[in-house]
């Protein structure tokens, strides 16, 4: 089965923007189709550092604990369990480029010394 998903790369790995319900060791066949990110030297635009978005998700992602947000700025645009549900309502609220993420169940357990 064909799919279309968007995913990051970082530090030397693939990040999907979406949960994939695959099993351990699947193997899969991707077709990469480059978008300039904000390092690129082909872009133009300012670079959109997300800093509203990450201050919003740090003090106010608690109640949408298992969810899927959409952001736009310091602003909550959408929020639902599933992430195609989320990016649909985003967009049509007019956000062109949204930022997504996935805030976790619970708080992570401290794991320092």
């Amino acid at each position: 089965m064909a799919r279309e998903l968007e995913a990051i790369y970082e530090h030397g790995v693939l990040r999907p923007l979406e949960p994939l319900k695959l099993p351990e060791h699947q193997r899969v066949r991707l077709t990469i189709d480059e978008k300039p990110g904000p390092s690129s030297s082909l872009s133009t635009q300012p670079v959109n550092e997300r800093t509203a978005e990450l201050e919003w998700l740090a003090k106010e992602s608690t109640p949408y604990a298992g969810e899927w947000v959409a952001l736009h700025g310091g602003q909550l645009i959408a929020h639902g369990q599933k992430l195609a549900t989320v990016s649909a309502a985003a967009h049509a609220a007019g956000i062109a480029e949204p930022f997504f993420a996935s805030v976790p169940d619970r708080d992570l357990p401290f794991g320092g010394w």
